[in-house]
């Protein structure tokens, strides 16, 4: 096993808040060349709307995790909220 694999390994069983700190942590790594590039990178890409949605919708992820809503709790209220949507 490569020393990627081994990092790729850890980073899947991080929490996402965790993932973003480990990303922090290896831009601050970065030769100063390379960080302004990186920098850069992300400005273009959070511009998109796809990706406003996503970072929207993770948001909402992370703030919905702290409810511990069973399956069949989540069934009855997107079926009085939709109705029958199968």
């Amino acid at each position: 096993m490569t020393v990627q694999q081994q990092a790729y390994g850890l980073i899947d069983e991080l929490t996402d808040e965790s993932v973003q700190v480990v990303i922090q942590v290896m831009k601050k790594m970065l030769p100063q060349e390379r960080k302004a590039k990186v920098v850069n990178d992300e400005h273009a890409v959070s511009d998109t709307p796809k990706m406003q949605a996503y970072k929207r919708m993770q948001e909402l992820r992370r703030e919905t995790a702290q409810y511990d809503i069973s399956e069949s709790q989540r069934a009855l209220a997107m079926k009085e909220k939709y109705g029958n949507v199968e």
